[in-house]
């Protein structure tokens, strides 16, 4: 069976992966598995039959044979885990790569979520501009430690792997 994932059907790309469906199109195609697309309306998003898949109402959503996932990181990490190349024969770099994985997703991408939200939803506010310079410095300074990290280095830990691609911080 070729698993289905969800993405925007109206986006500035028109469902081409800018959103957070980006990092479970990367994880497919660097492990060379197919996979389709399923384009869902902002408003379907909120209909039954995807929050069914999805209790928050969001993308992207993946199924296959039977199972049902959302979250980026747990989409991106069961693929990992069923497919060569993602993840590291090693023990400790297999665990080094699920670490990142989650500080991308928890450390380094909550400040430009905050951002994004600012500027859609709260820069018209008397303390909007103020909020979107606090939230612009938190993304420096994350994005400042990630790259004192990463050096002169192509990839987070030696090889690359899951916890390179998640790390590719799309606009939600």
């Amino acid at each position: 069976m070729i698993p289905t994932i969800s993405a925007f059907e109206r986006s500035p790309d028109d469902g081409k992966g800018l959103a957070r469906d980006t990092r479970v199109r990367w994880a497919f195609e660097e492990v060379e598995q197919p996979y389709k697309v399923r384009l869902v309306s902002f408003g379907a998003m909120k209909e039954p039959a995807h929050m069914a898949l999805h209790p928050f109402g969001q993308i992207p959503t993946y199924e296959d044979d039977g199972l049902v996932l959302f979250e980026t990181g747990a989409i991106v990490l069961h693929i990992a885990e069923r497919h060569t190349g993602l993840l590291l024969e090693d023990e400790n770099a297999r665990a080094r790569a699920i670490m990142w994985m989650f500080a991308a997703l928890n450390t380094v991408e909550p400040p430009i979520i905050e951002r994004e939200t600012t500027w859609y939803f709260e820069r018209s506010e008397s303390w909007g501009e103020q909020r979107l310079r606090l939230t612009e410095e938190r993304i420096r300074v994350r994005l400042s430690q990630l790259s004192a990290r990463l050096g002169d280095t192509d990839w987070l830990d030696g090889a690359f792997s899951a916890g390179d691609l998640i790390p590719d911080f799309p606009c939600a």
